[in-house]
């Protein structure tokens, strides 16, 4: 995965990769891409309606607003859209989760509902360039 110019990789255990905007004031939100991998014989839309079931649970105040079937390099894979609080601030989630035969990929991209427009591109140009057939190996 390619990283823009601006985004920082920090070591985090039991992660594939982590991409964090720099110069963030102290205080703020660092948007940030995430990589896990993991093992599931589970159908592809199941371990997505599980994921979105998560998000529900696992947050404060989740909204989720969409769970849609992607294509990547012509595989197979769902994009989940949430909301999330923290405090006073609202959190836009966009998670891609993608599978080759039973190894998971999940790409998490978190900024500030506020920040939406300075990343966006930077976090869709970072998923183009995952090349996840080697990753998944």
């Amino acid at each position: 995965m390619s990283a823009p110019a601006g985004w920082e990789r920090i070591d985090v255990e039991h992660t594939e990769l982590v991409l964090a905007l720099a110069g963030m004031p102290a205080g703020v939100f660092r948007p940030s891409l995430v990589v896990v991998s993991y093992f599931s014989e589970e159908p592809l839309p199941r371990i997505a309606l599980r994921a979105a079931e998560e998000a529900q649970q696992q947050y404060e105040d989740p909204l989720l607003i969409s769970s849609e079937y992607l294509e990547h390099f012509g595989r197979a894979g769902r994009r989940i859209e949430f909301t999330y609080r923290i405090g006073e601030t609202t959190v836009f989630v966009r998670r891609w989760i993608l599978k080759l035969d039973s190894r998971c990929l999940d790409v998490i991209a978190s900024s500030t509902v506020g920040q939406v427009p300075l990343v966006r591109g930077s976090f869709e140009a970072m998923f183009s360039s995952l090349a996840w057939e080697s990753a998944a190996a």
